[in-house]
């Protein structure tokens, strides 16, 4: 229960101390995140997504393991693989999805990722998460050079 409570406040801490937004270059850009996960209560997926205008939008995304549905989202913008130009945090509530898509029963995670902001993952297995679109379809190309899948750590 006090692990519950600790990733309840640190949430709770990056929310108010940066409106669940944080727009930075720094080193430590998600510190906080990762404090948040390493108490051992968290499933925690990372994998970097291809983007249009940067080199790719790197996600790092907490999952609590219990019934709280409770979230922590790190999405960095690439200047390349290994430089981020900028970074967000989010916290929040997640939503299971149970939806037929092309006539197969789906399990989706749905993150409220800024006001109006919603983003969808297909639950691949127990340790694969893909990024997919509004209407809950994979990409059309997801290859070794396109790749929308997060990986469990």
């Amino acid at each position: 229960m006090k692990k519950i409570m600790l990733m309840v406040a640190a949430c709770a801490a990056m929310v108010a101390c940066n409106n669940g937004k944080t727009t930075a270059n720094n080193e430590s850009n998600d510190s906080a995140a990762q404090d948040t996960a390493a108490a051992g209560d968290s499933a925690v997926y990372e994998g970097m997504t291809p983007a249009a205008d940067v080199a790719g939008i790197k996600y790092r995304v907490a999952l609590a393991k219990d019934s709280s549905n409770g979230f922590s989202v790190v999405e960095s913008y690439m200047k390349s693989n290994t430089e981020a130009d900028t970074t967000y945090n989010y916290t929040g509530k997640y939503q299971v999805i149970k939806k037929d898509v092309k006539g197969k029963s789906n399990t989706y995670y749905q993150f409220e990722l800024g006001k109006d902001n919603k983003t969808n993952f297909l639950v691949v297995n127990d340790s694969t998460l893909r990024l997919v679109n509004s209407d809950f379809e994979e990409p059309a190309v997801n290859s070794k050079d396109m790749n929308y899948d997060l990986k469990l750590k």
